[in-house]
């Protein structure tokens, strides 16, 4: 048995990083008691609309459109990625323009297009499984069709494939060219070389840039106001128009942003844990 004592290492006390840490701790109530008790704003307000049934619903209808909107574009998005590094230079241009049209112009200014003018440039929508009697949609006026979810979806869904696709793009081209040259040695296909080997990994790669594209497109969701879907903004400002409580409704509104977004980064530091990058 051996004769050995061993001593626990004590690590040096971090005096700086304690001094900035009680300095912010110090000036956390110097900013939110005046504030809290400047009386522009009614604290009991705030808690009457924090939970009511208007507002969860918005909450619903914001976390449902930013949920599908990030998955349709993170699916077209790596198609596009796909595109952008073909050997085929057509499919290269062509997913290159997709991506400075859609990158390159407002958010706001596709939602409009979207809800205002497709509708009158389509005029009728229909869509049906060929040789078969499955109705997908009803022929009916575009007008009917692009709701303001349906305008919202294109819109946010089309425009958000384009930072996907660069965001994929970049984790493609961070995996090794190596690995896939050995698997190409060894005769795997393709196709399983791009599904198995560098998509598995370059997934892993962006999941940080993955995370933060759906908290943006949470936020994002609040354009759509202008083409009246009923996301949180809207039904709060809906409520200020009529009590004239401008400051605790955007306070409510305020709330259930950080709420989505701290569920989110929650969400994403497990996921990062659980499928950490290669």
């Amino acid at each position: 048995m051996s004769d050995k004592v061993f001593y626990p290492v004590r690590r040096p006390r971090q005096w700086g990083q304690i001094v900035q840490a009680a300095v912010v701790v110090a000036l956390i109530p110097t900013v939110v008691y005046p504030f809290l008790s400047s009386g522009v704003f009614d604290i009991a307000t705030v808690g009457e609309y924090l939970f009511g049934p208007t507002i969860l619903k918005a909450v619903w209808g914001t976390l449902s459109l930013a949920t599908l909107s990030t998955a349709l574009a993170l699916v077209l998005g790596t198609g596009v990625a796909l595109l952008r590094i073909s050997a085929n230079p057509v499919l290269r241009a062509g997913a290159s323009l997709y991506v400075f049209v859609f990158r390159g112009t407002p958010m706001l200014v596709q939602l409009l297009i979207w809800f205002y003018a497709v509708p009158r440039v389509v005029g009728h929508v229909g869509l049906y499984v060929p040789g078969t009697d499955i109705v997908l949609v009803p022929y009916q006026p575009a007008s009917n069709f692009f709701t303001p979810f349906v305008a919202g979806l294109f819109a946010l869904t089309l425009a958000e494939a384009g930072y996907m696709a660069e965001v994929v793009r970049s984790g493609i081209q961070g995996v090794d060219a190596g690995q896939r040259d050995a698997a190409r040695a060894l005769g795997v296909p393709a196709g399983k070389i791009m599904r198995q080997i560098v998509l598995a990994q370059a997934f892993r790669i962006v999941l940080p840039a993955l995370a933060n594209q759906y908290i943006l497109m949470i936020k994002n969701t609040s354009l759509a106001y202008a083409i009246g879907y009923s996301e949180i903004l809207l039904s709060v400002s809906r409520v200020y128009y009529t009590n004239f409580k401008y400051l605790e409704l955007l306070l409510v509104a305020a709330f259930w942003y950080l709420l989505l977004t701290a569920v989110i980064t929650i969400g994403q530091h497990f996921v990062e844990r659980k499928f950490p990058p290669r």
